[in-house]
């Protein structure tokens, strides 16, 4: 079988998106014969890795458009506008690449954006979508009163995907050519379901892998530690975490935080540590290398990610390392974290939330049988569901569904 992917992040030195759509190509290379049209900064260390782990099926293709349309790009200024251009840019470059090798399926990767087209769906060929998603909109009352910039952003941002999808021909014919469709959470699964009779599958975008814990690891040693791995932004609800964790601290003098992350919320976190007279037991690490966030999830009793996001990919790797996770029943931290393996916190205004939050973090302190349970719980789930592995054994389904509704449209 032949596959070509479109990857626009695909890096393998790093984690979150890049990390992603890397591998997921390397999940397809290692069972099919795979070209994957990536960004021109990517292909060097693409092909670099590919041929250190032996996969001779993967061919790299580096796409970019012309330097004067992207002079304006900055980091993560005019990143999504960029990558709408790009996706667009990408359907002549893959006509060529059919024209040559004549692909049984097409697979739309990174970035996982239900709302942004994709390059590939004019190919008239069986197109896997995804996996894809959106974050839902941060409801009013969990952003700062004061931030009326912030609160706007949100507005438009709900907006737009939600009216975007209806009025951009682009996005409607990917919607019409997606043969199967990978969606990141049971909301935007609904309603992609709606649009006909498509296969639309549940599929995390991330995996992580999954190690052997030591024995000493499910015992507690020390003070109690939560760590909190993200962005210092409101999206990932870090405002409430410091604030639940200062009332489930409380006087117990045996907890403490660690925050993985930087972000525009640092300054107002540090100054809030202070306030609630926890600063001695808040860290702030600031961006660390994904190794050492790793070694810091491990060493956790519990994981704090009270998120909005869609997905929360860091809440993958937390499970695998035998974290139990207290987050939101909202978004995708809420869909991952079952009730084996986390303690969800329902929605109510902000002072109920952040106090569900505090009770779910006394509990894990306080219940060292319910702590245990739900550790081993977390990991257990890990290595059956959350591998890379896992996710590229499920290739082959996904790809006949794919096929076979194509064939049944022809």
């Amino acid at each position: 079988m032949k596959v070509l992917a479109v990857a626009y992040a695909c890096d393998p030195r790093v984690g979150s998106e890049a990390g992603i759509g890397w591998n997921w190509v390397r999940q397809i290379a290692s069972r099919y014969d795979c070209w994957v049209i990536t960004r021109e900064n990517n292909v060097e260390r693409v092909k670099t890795w590919a041929q250190d782990q032996g996969l001779d099926r993967l061919h790299v293709i580096g796409f970019d458009l012309p330097p004067w349309m992207r002079f304006w790009k900055r980091g993560r200024r005019g990143a999504l506008l960029y990558f709408y251009l790009w996706q667009l840019g990408t359907t002549r470059c893959a006509r060529a690449l059919d024209r040559e090798h004549n692909f049984d399926v097409v697979h739309h990767l990174t970035f996982a954006s239900s709302w942004i087209p994709s390059g590939l769906s004019p190919l008239n060929k069986p197109f896997v979508w995804g996996p894809v998603g959106q974050h839902p909109r941060v409801p009013d009352r969990f952003l700062l009163a004061s931030d009326l910039k912030l609160r706007l952003a949100e507005l438009v941002k709900s907006l737009v995907r939600r009216f975007l999808p209806a009025c951009d021909p682009f996005m409607r014919r990917t919607l019409r050519s997606a043969d199967c469709i990978l969606s990141l959470g049971q909301e935007g699964r609904g309603k992609l379901r709606s649009v006909d009779d498509r296969p639309v599958e549940s599929m995390l975008a991330c995996g992580a892998p999954v190690p052997e814990l030591a024995e000493d690891r499910w015992t507690r040693g020390g003070p109690f530690r939560v760590v909190y791995a993200g962005r210092l932004v409101d999206l990932k609800g870090v405002c409430l975490a410091v604030d639940a964790f200062a009332r489930a601290a409380g006087t117990r003098g045996d907890m403490e935080l660690h925050l993985a992350g930087d972000g525009p919320r640092r300054d107002w976190l540090e100054r809030r540590a202070r306030r609630l007279g926890i600063w001695s037991r808040v860290h702030f690490h600031g961006h660390l290398p994904q190794g050492d966030t790793l070694a810091l999830m491990e060493s956790a009793d519990a994981f704090l990610f009270p998120s909005f996001e869609g997905a929360g990919m860091v809440v993958v790797e937390a499970l695998a390392r035998g974290c139990p996770v207290v987050c939101l029943d909202f978004g995708g931290p809420g869909q991952m974290v079952g009730d084996d393996r986390g303690l969800r916190v329902p929605l109510g205004t902000r002072d109920q939330t952040v106090a569900g939050l505090a009770t779910a973090i006394a509990s894990l302190h306080a219940d060292e049988d319910l702590r245990l349970r739900l550790a081993r719980g977390a990991h257990a789930w890990a290595r059956r569901y959350a591998t890379w592995d896992y996710k590229g054994t499920r290739l082959a389904e996904i790809y006949s569904m794919a096929m076979n509704r194509r064939r049944r449209a022809s």
